[in-house]
């Protein structure tokens, strides 16, 4: 009814106001939107980016002392990571490892589970189940069942090899094991 009795000029000068304000609003709203993302991401530590990847679902490859793997994230824990692709599982030291990803899952992906929580306790994992594994450190890889896992070195069953825990970067082994843990301990 106001808007009725208004001149014409007044009416188009409202109506201006009311879109450029609405105009500024929007792009107020999206670079706070930004700056929001921008922050979360500065906040990011490079486990959640692994754990993103698990939750996803994503293809990702991933650069080590190795060379590159690629295949699914399956399991994060508080420093490491393992990938699944092909014959091979990979427990990657997060912190060492440079993570891509390749392609997101149209599935999606799953929550954490089931896994050692630090990388020295999935060697102790790998230690007490037997499991043939190759330890890769920077100058060389070694081969074979892990005997012990001490306060900062394992040694590997059968050799005169030890290695300190710090120089390993990656686990590699069989995505299928050679046994089930229920012929390991029927055995016994």
């Amino acid at each position: 009814m106001f808007r009725d009795q208004l001149p014409q000029h007044l009416t188009d000068i409202a109506a201006e106001l009311r879109s450029s304000t609405g105009a500024e609003i929007l792009d107020e709203l999206e670079i706070t939107e930004s700056e929001t993302e921008l922050g979360r991401l500065r906040k990011r530590s490079i486990q959640q980016v692994w754990e993103e990847a698990m939750h996803r679902g994503d293809l990702i490859t991933a650069v080590t002392i190795l060379g590159a793997v690629s295949g699914s994230v399956d399991y994060v824990g508080t420093d490491y990571a393992t990938v699944v692709g092909g014959d091979s599982v990979w427990d990657l030291r997060t912190n060492r490892a440079v993570i891509s990803r390749v392609r997101r899952s149209s599935a999606g992906g799953h929550t954490a589970s089931g896994g050692s929580r630090t990388f020295k306790a999935r060697l102790a994992e790998y230690a007490a189940t037997g499991e043939l594994v190759t330890l890769v450190i920077p100058s060389m890889e070694a081969h074979g069942r892990i005997a012990v896992v001490a306060v900062d070195h394992v040694s590997i069953a059968e050799t005169t090899i030890t290695i300190p825990i710090g120089l390993i970067e990656v686990i590699r082994r069989n995505a299928e094991p050679a046994y089930s843990r229920s012929t390991l301990s029927s055995s016994q």
